[in-house]
Parts: C-alpha cells; sequence; structure tokens
C-alpha cells in the first residue's frame, strides 16, 4: 500500500510537469533570446537591467505597503475574536 501511495504521487508530478512543457520551452528560448540580445547590445541591456531592477523594487515596495494594511486588519479582527471568545466563557 504505502509503495501506491508513492507511485500515485511521482504519477501526479509527471503529469502536472509534462502538461506544462511548453512554459519550460518558451522560458528557454526566452533566455537563449536575452542572452544574445545581451551580448550583442551590452550597454542598451545593461540600462534594460537597472531599469527591470527598479521596477522590481517598486512593486515589492507596494506589495509591501498593502500588506501592512492587511497584516493590520488581521491584528484587529484576531484581538476582537479574543474578546469575543473569553467573553463566552465568562458568561458559562
Amino acid at each position: 500500500m504505502k509503495n501506491f501511495f508513492i507511485i500515485n504521487i511521482f504519477d501526479n508530478y509527471v503529469k502536472n510537469i509534462s502538461g506544462n512543457w511548453w512554459i519550460v520551452f518558451l522560458t528557454g528560448l526566452t533566455a537563449v533570446v536575452l542572452g544574445v540580445s545581451f551580448i550583442i547590445w551590452p550597454i542598451e541591456a545593461m540600462k534594460i537591467i537597472i531599469y527591470f531592477i527598479g521596477l522590481v523594487i517598486i512593486v515589492v515596495g507596494l506589495f509591501y505597503i498593502k500588506n501592512s494594511f492587511t497584516i493590520k486588519r488581521i491584528g484587529k479582527k484576531y484581538e476582537n475574536l479574543k474578546e469575543d471568545i473569553k467573553s463566552r466563557f465568562e458568561q458559562d
């Protein structure tokens, strides 16, 4: 029974991976095209990399700001839930 479980795990993994072969192919193709273009135009490639890093930093910062408000809201909800549970136990 244990061996069947392990085979089932591998079977599901292979099905998931083999269904997404085109993503791996496109990623490889993109990497080759970017690599060749960076070799041909190194100065422009550096500019693109710098702009990309700046964009990633801005996006990460925006996600942090959004998540800070979510964390604050979750903290308030948790405190309210905790008080509600305490009050129910105190009534008994």
